[in-house]
């Protein structure tokens, strides 16, 4: 095989600043062959998600041009943000776009790639989803738990990473780790919510989270969280779709808006972060759904899937 079939990779780094964006931007932009759809800020969060497609011999050099530029500028030593995270590089997922039969290709590509990217940073990698090398760690969440400030205990404990150093060492201290990992198409996806003061709209969004999660009993393929986004001042359900095509945004949408109704609020809009493929446009259209309230929304951030 020649590698040229193609992936999606949609790395979240710790940062928002604008000339670390810009010069990763411009690496990703300067590949042959891969389109970098869109780069999606969140302040409050301190956290960057890149989406950027193309074949993907292409799309490794990417994100290995994307490694280098946001390990010499982040230093997790003095991060701080409202999204759970462990490392400077947070979490590099990989999509495949085409047929399944490259599938197994693909997820020994992806292991080479890893072990490069150790080769070449000395970085703490821990295998999630497609990648995991153990059960408990094919969930995201469950990798990320204790978060940057508790990787220390992780070594301790004897909790290593799936590549990389096997101690806590200088570079885990000032990079933290990184969760790589191949995965089925997913959507990130926020409701925002309104009609009631913040102090009051927070905890509903939280119990709301809970209510359409999959693992309390709610939606398939849903995990959701409350929260707050102090530099807009909004409360959000916050949901990763990972099952997107049996229970999308307009589903989520919907269900979200019932509930606040039950609680006296309103789900005025919703955001999303990074792209969307076209065919989760079933029952509500973009502008129905209430896109581009923060940040813009074009042909752009569109996936022709």
């Amino acid at each position: 095989m020649s590698g040229t079939y193609r992936i999606e990779c949609i790395p979240n780094i710790s940062s928002t600043d604008p000339e670390l964006l810009r010069l990763i931007s411009k690496g990703i932009q300067a590949v042959p062959g891969v389109i970098l759809h869109f780069v999606d800020p969140g302040q409050s969060a301190n956290r960057t998600v890149f989406t950027y497609t193309g074949p993907m011999n292409g799309v490794f050099k990417a994100t290995q041009i994307l490694f280098r530029l946001t390990l010499s500028h982040v230093d997790m030593r003095k991060h701080t943000g409202v999204h759970p995270r462990m490392g400077a590089v947070d979490v590099c997922p990989f999509v495949l776009l085409d047929d399944l039969y490259f599938a197994k290709d693909f997820k020994a590509r992806t292991l080479v790639f890893a072990a490069q990217i150790v080769e070449e940073f000395q970085v703490a990698l821990y295998g999630y989803e497609g990648l995991a090398k153990h059960a408990e760690r094919k969930d995201l969440a469950h990798i990320r738990r204790g978060q940057y400030e508790g990787l220390r205990d992780r070594f301790t404990r004897g909790e290593l990473p799936d590549f990389g150093p096997s101690t806590y060492n200088s570079s885990v201290e000032k990079h933290g780790a990184t969760a790589i990992g191949i995965r089925p198409l997913m959507v990130a996806y926020n409701v925002n919510l309104s009609g009631l003061p913040t102090a009051l709209l927070l905890p509903i969004a939280k119990k709301i989270s809970a209510l359409i999660r999959e693992r309390d009993g709610g939606l398939q393929g849903v995990k959701s969280i409350g929260w707050h986004l102090p530099d807009r001042d909004v409360v959000q359900v916050s949901c990763n779709l990972t099952k997107p095509n049996i229970v999308g945004v307009c589903d989520v949408f919907l269900r979200v808006g019932e509930l606040a109704k039950e609680f006296n609020c309103a789900a005025h809009s919703s955001e999303l972060i990074g792209c969307i493929p076209k065919s989760q446009f079933t029952t509500l259209t973009s502008e129905q759904l209430g896109f581009g309230e923060f940040k813009p929304f074009g042909a752009n951030r569109i996936l022709q899937l």
